[in-house]
């Protein structure tokens, strides 16, 4: 099978009028044409034409009275080929530039792949350190708030237990000097001079 579009390029056919034929013939060509359709076409669009009798010549010579070595067969060249070379200092930006003045812009989209990784990944690093510096934080932050707790609760404790023994000692402060000034009272009164009876001259 061959497509119908690399046969009629190779036969230099018309394909839709060689299409359009088929398929009034009722001939599918999804599949491509078989080689019996293929000569039909052929037949139908290079019909070979009919041959044409010649009349003899009479002086033609004729093979069988032709003289020893008048047939002489030698090599001929079909084409004559000559190598080509591109000039020297040839550019070919140059000719694309005088045809096509017009240049796109395009980036190494690669590297910019490779950029947005190293970015990403300096990103990501930069977000670790910084959460594990928060974490490392809120754990000392914790601690001392531990601490603090702990040291307040002691503290007010310990200032309960010495407020109660100072009210203690301000307590017994008092009583001793109230009683350090009741001895020092009695001995002023010591010193009083007695008081005279009464009716008697003084």
């Amino acid at each position: 099978m061959t497509s119908l579009n690399q046969f009629c390029k190779d036969n230099a056919l018309p394909k839709t009028s060689v299409y359009r034929w088929l398929t009034e013939q009722g001939h599918p060509t999804n599949n491509g044409v078989s080689e019996e359709m293929q000569v039909a076409i052929l037949e139908q669009f290079k019909p070979k034409p009919e041959p044409t009798q010649e009349e003899p010549d009479s002086t033609a010579i004729r093979p069988e009275v032709l003289p020893e070595g008048f047939w002489q067969s030698s090599e001929l060249a079909p084409i004559e080929s000559k190598e080509l070379a591109l000039p020297e200092g040839f550019d070919a930006a140059a000719m694309i530039r005088h045809f096509d003045g017009v240049m796109g812009q395009a980036t190494d989209t690669q590297s910019l792949v490779a950029i947005a990784k190293l970015a990403i990944t300096a990103a990501d690093g930069a977000m670790d350190a910084k959460l594990s510096a928060q974490r490392q934080a809120l754990n000392q932050a914790e601690q001392h708030q531990a601490q603090l707790a702990a040291m307040v609760t002691e503290a007010q404790t310990n200032l309960k237990i010495k407020a109660l023994e100072s009210k203690m000692i301000a307590e017994r402060q008092t009583s001793q000097t109230r009683q350090a000034e009741q001895v020092f009272a009695e001995l002023m009164a010591l010193g009083k001079p007695a008081a005279a009876p009464t009716g008697e001259p003084s």
